[in-house]
């Protein structure tokens, strides 16, 4: 692997991290700010946010690893 391929691989890793613990911050304020609702009853949509936090979450971890490995 030359140089750039070393430091591209290196950036998408990291992009990949940001990007994930983004969707997971995001998904988890819109859960946080309906569940304060006095009304609040489980949606679809709700179902979805969690499942995709965890996704991204663990893509985060798993990204986070590599990078560590790496150094």
């Amino acid at each position: 692997m030359n140089k750039i391929e070393e430091i591209r691989t290196k950036l998408n890793r990291e992009l990949d991290l940001g990007l994930a613990l983004a969707k997971a911050e995001g998904n988890l304020s819109f859960l946080a700010s309906e569940s304060n609702q006095k009304n609040w009853k489980p949606s679809i949509t709700q179902g979805i946010a969690i499942l995709d936090a965890l996704n991204a979450i663990q893509k985060a971890r798993k990204a986070f690893q590599e990078i560590r490995q790496n150094k």
